[in-house]
C-alpha cells in the first residue's frame, strides 16, 4: 500500500510513541545523510524561523516496517481540538 494518512494533533512525538506501539509501526528515520528530521528540513531550505522549537527534532511520522501500510504523519497544529477529529489520506 502507498499513501499517507495525516492526523492533526498538538503533540506529534506523543502520538508517534503511542501509535507506533499500537500498530506495530516504527518511527520514520530521517532521510539518508541527515542525523535528524530538523537537519533534513534545514538542508532542504526551510528557514529556521519556520521550524518551531522541538519541531522536526524527533520523528513526526511512523511507517510500516513491512512496507504494506500507509505512512502516518502527525501534523502539529496550534489550535486545540474543538470539533471532530480530522483525518486526511493522500494516495
Amino acid at each position: 500500500m502507498t499513501g499517507q494518512l495525516t492526523i492533526d494533533c498538538s503533540d506529534p512525538q506523543r502520538m508517534v510513541a503511542f501509535w507506533a506501539e499500537a500498530l506495530g509501526y516504527v518511527p520514520e528515520p530521517p532521510p539518508d545523510g541527515h542525523a535528524t528530521w530538523r537537519a533534513y528540513w534545514v538542508a532542504a531550505g526551510v528557514p529556521e524561523a519556520e521550524l518551531p522549537a522541538g519541531a522536526a527534532g524527533m520523528p513526526e511520522s511512523i511507517i510500516d516496517p513491512g512496507g504494506h501500510g500507509p505512512r502516518v504523519w502527525f501534523q502539529e497544529v496550534p489550535e486545540p481540538k474543538v470539533a471532530k477529529n480530522r483525518f486526511r489520506y493522500t494516495p
